[in-house]
Formats: structure tokens, sequence, C-alpha cells
């Protein structure tokens, strides 16, 4: 198995150094989510990806205990990217409200967003996303 894995795995994007990238709430409210990389396969054949969890407070929070800030948090990857170095961020409550793909090279944080909807029924929470040549996603139509 492990040459399999191996051979599937040779033309996946991984890099010796990290690529670091912060990701930011500017919603009103708490935001849940994921960063995910593309899969590959392990050794033993199963096909997998790597995936971060994160848990941000409503814009300008700060941790009681600590003092720092606890709407933005930071992330470094190895990959493996999608092409032009994307991951996935997905947004969610109990289920998934929003999932894009995002350049992470980029400098740039990624900023999570939300507004009401325009017909008052509840909000919509949306992340601005970097595209493969660099410029920010908008908010999605509703």
């Amino acid at each position: 198995m492990p040459q399999i894995a191996a051979a599937q795995n040779e033309n996946l994007d991984i890099v010796q150094e990290p690529i670091c990238f912060a990701v930011r709430n500017a919603a009103d409210y708490k935001v849940y989510g994921t960063i995910a990389t593309e899969q590959f396969m392990r050794p033993d054949g199963i096909v997998a990806r790597h995936r971060s969890n994160f848990r941000l407070d409503a814009a300008d929070g700060i941790d009681e205990k600590t003092g720092e800030a606890s709407d933005r948090t930071e992330f470094c990857s190895y990959g493996p990217f999608f092409p032009n170095r994307m991951l996935i961020v997905t947004l969610r409550t109990l289920f998934p409200v929003f999932e894009c793909k995002t350049r992470v090279d980029t400098g740039k944080e990624i900023v999570i967003r939300g507004a009401r909807r325009a017909d008052d029924s509840g909000v919509i929470t949306w992340a601005e996303c970097f595209q493969a040549d660099g410029t920010p996603t908008g908010k999605p139509p509703e």
C-alpha cells in the first residue's frame, strides 16, 4: 500500500515552509468553521484531508482570561493545497452555511462577514475568500 499512496500523492502541492494566514470575524455574532486541505492518500491507503476547526467570538471580542483578541485566529499549512495554493473554508452553525476555496498565500486575512437578510428572515454569513488571481470575493447572492 505505501507504494500506491506515494504514487497517488506525488503531484500534490506540499511546501517545505508553511504558509500562514489569519481568519477574522467581522460579524456581530460568534462563528464556527473549518479550514481543510486537498485530499491525499495515507500510507495505509485511506483517502484523507487535514482539517482544523475554529470558533471565533463576535467582532472585537476579547478573551477575558488572556486579554487577547478572540475574534481572530491564525493558521499555518504545508498543504496539500488545491491549485493556486487554495484551501477550503467552511462556516457552520449546526450544519454548513457557507463554503469556498480561498487562496492563502496572499498575505491578507480572510474576513468573515454577516448581515441581516433583506426580507428580515435571519442572517447571511460568508467569508471574503480570495480567488486564484488573489482578488477577494464579495457578498454572495441571497
